[in-house]
């Protein structure tokens, strides 16, 4: 198999994660693309470089002219994987770039990639002028969402007993937020051990909390968290 059939088997095998793959990353075809240009602005990457960043707030909506893109995820214990992989006529955005608010994931040029740019208030004024187009924009910025939240993705990473009233506070709360999180029970997971050997929390310290690029924190304490 070439290197074409292989990155493509590659691509649908992370789309089959997500249970409306069709609707989540749609396509747009190029009318579609001419008819919402003059809402963004001409942007070019070279290979590696990076389209936005976890934890930094997302400059907008990307709509892929040439190249690909690659999203993946990463926390706060260094760990990387891939979500999907984005080509021409796709576009990369979450709900969180109607506001600014900070990215889940990663977005790397694989390749020379040519983007059109939509900042958030065009986004919001192309959703609204664009009825039809705008709708299913949102409902793909939804799914996005959603899906991102449900995995864990791009959120911090709690550690502690999985039945500890600290730990079922705080996800509760990041749920109710639609903040996107993930739990490494301190009773079975390595990684998690590695971590509480390190800091060595006291019970009502439970959880330790990792921001991607951070160091872990204690919940209650005041002291750094993972």
């Amino acid at each position: 198999m070439g290197q074409d059939g292989q990155q493509r088997n590659d691509r649908e095998a992370l789309m089959s994660r997500f249970t409306r793959p069709e609707q989540t990353f749609p396509a747009l075809t190029s009318a579609e693309i001419e008819r919402i240009r003059h809402f963004g602005e001409l942007r070019t990457y070279s290979d590696r470089e990076l389209l936005f960043e976890t934890g930094k707030p997302g400059p907008g909506m990307f709509v892929i002219l040439k190249g690909h893109v690659a999203i993946t995820q990463r926390d706060g214990l260094g760990h990387v994987s891939p979500v999907i992989d984005q080509g021409p006529g796709q576009f990369l955005a979450e709900l969180g770039q109607l506001s600014g608010r900070p990215a889940l994931v990663d977005g790397r040029a694989e390749g020379d990639v040519e983007v059109v740019l939509i900042p958030p208030d065009r986004l919001r004024a192309l959703l609204v002028a664009e009825a039809e187009l705008g709708e299913r924009i949102m409902r793909a910025l939804i799914l996005r969402r959603v899906s991102l939240i449900q995995g864990g993705v791009g959120g911090p990473v709690l550690i502690g007993p999985s039945n500890s009233a600290g730990v079922v506070r705080l996800q509760g709360f990041l749920t109710r937020n639609g903040q996107p999180h993930h739990l490494l029970d301190a009773d079975s997971e390595h990684d998690a051990a590695e971590v509480i050997a390190r800091y060595s929390p006291k019970p009502e310290d439970w959880p330790l909390v990792v921001a991607c690029c951070a160091i872990p924190a204690r919940s209650s304490s005041g002291a750094p968290s993972a």
